[in-house]
This record gives C-alpha cells, sequence and structure tokens, in this order.
C-alpha cells in the first residue's frame, strides 16, 4: 500500500485568528505568504479542504506558477492536484465556480447527507462524492482509498473543523503555519483548530524543526510526535 505524508498548511494572525469576524471581508494580499502557499500546495498529489472554505472563496485554490508548474510535470504529477472537499453535510451548491474549474474535484461526505441531500445527484455529475461512512467520517476508510488510488502526497489547507478532525484521527504528519503580522481580534473570529478542542493530557504536542522569516512574515514547520 502507498505510503502517505499529509500536510498542513495554515496561516493565522498574531492573536491566533485564520480571518476576522468577516471571513469575507477583503483583505490586502500578501505576497509573501501567497508564494510560500501556492510553494506547498504543488507539492500535492491532493488538497484536502474543508467545505466551508469552497463556500467563502467559491473554487479551489490553482497553481499559476509556470516554474511550480514544470516541476510538477518533471515529478509526473498532473497539471494541478486533485481538490477534494470535505463536507460532511454536503451543504454545497452546485453552481459555485469550483465546479467549473479545469481540475479533479472529489468530494468526502457520510452516506446519510448522500441519501438525503436534494443536491446529490447534481452534484454527482459534477465531483467524484465519496462516503467514507454513514453518520460519521472515518478517515481510515478515506486514507484507504487515497492510497489505493496512488496518491502519495497529501495537502490539507483547513479550515479549523478539517483540521480538527484530521488531528484526533492522527493524520497529520507535520505543519506549516505562517505568522501574520496583524491583529484581528473577536472572540467569534475563527481560529486555525476547532471542534471540540483536546484535554492537556491529550493535547497533540509537535516538534518545532525549523523556522524562516522572511520580512515581517514568520513561518514555522512542525512535526507531529506520534
Amino acid at each position: 500500500m502507498t505510503a502517505i505524508t499529509t500536510t498542513l498548511v495554515l496561516a493565522m494572525s498574531a492573536d491566533g485568528k485564520i480571518s476576522s469576524i468577516d471571513s469575507k471581508a477583503p483583505s490586502d494580499s500578501d505576497p509573501i505568504d501567497f508564494a510560500h502557499y501556492e510553494y506547498q500546495t504543488s507539492l500535492a498529489d491532493l488538497i484536502l479542504v474543508g467545505a466551508r472554505t469552497i463556500r467563502i472563496h467559491g473554487e479551489a485554490f490553482i497553481i499559476n506558477n509556470p516554474e511550480l508548474l514544470a516541476a510538477r510535470k518533471f515529478r509526473g504529477q498532473s497539471p494541478q492536484p486533485i481538490t477534494c472537499v470535505v463536507s460532511r453535510s454536503l451543504d454545497l451548491s452546485p453552481t459555485l465556480p469550483f465546479f467549473t474549474q479545469e481540475i479533479e474535484r472529489w468530494i468526502f461526505t457520510i452516506q446519510n447527507s448522500l441519501e438525503q441531500n436534494s443536491d446529490a445527484t447534481s452534484l454527482s455529475t459534477k465531483a467524484e462524492l465519496i462516503a467514507l461512512g454513514d453518520t460519521d467520517l472515518d478517515w481510515n476508510k478515506g486514507y484507504s482509498l487515497i492510497a489505493e488510488r496512488g496518491i502519495r502526497k497529501v495537502v490539507a489547507l483547513g479550515g479549523g473543523s478539517l483540521t480538527a478532525s484530521l488531528i484526533k484521527a492522527g493524520r497529520i504528519d507535520d505543519w506549516w503555519l505562517t505568522i501574520w503580522p496583524f491583529i484581528f481580534g473577536g472572540k467569534d473570529s475563527p481560529t486555525p483548530v476547532e471542534g471540540e478542542g483536546f484535554l492537556p493530557y491529550d493535547a497533540p504536542r509537535m516538534e518545532l524543526i525549523e523556522t524562516r522569516q522572511v520580512g515581517n512574515d514568520l513561518f514555522l514547520h512542525y512535526r507531529t510526535l506520534k
């Protein structure tokens, strides 16, 4: 069976928020972090992304850098990674621009949603719908399928609910965390890891293996301690 490595690529403000209280509010682009994000994404065979992220942005991230595209071709990878949206509820509009992008699309969901969501039939014509369980996501089943498809490198891009689910399942091998040089604040602003949270005695532990400062951005690379 193919060995799979999963890298989590996240960014947050200096106070630990991944967006402001209005996640759809326009914000200034950060070319330094964007270049890092595009490079890390370019290494992936498969991208995992939460449904809320797709609903907010409307589409998947696309690699445009010619050098990164050439490197993918040299490695024998497809021009773009497969984008796999994780949506337990299957709450995705078939009219999202995501469904017309020139990429391979998967959706990880649950059987109950496939049977009960009125958009399931329409979505099945636009993406491969894969149930990872009847009522909850079974990441063992998901990773078995990923391995069967010959995928070696997975990059997870959040948001917080997906990240929490992957951490709980023990599927994250390493993390790239960007610290942006500003403050968002807001008690309801989203954070990198949501879900139910962890108590001190079972909180996942990490080893810091690399730090990099570029301008005012700080990049932290962690390895998950198994």
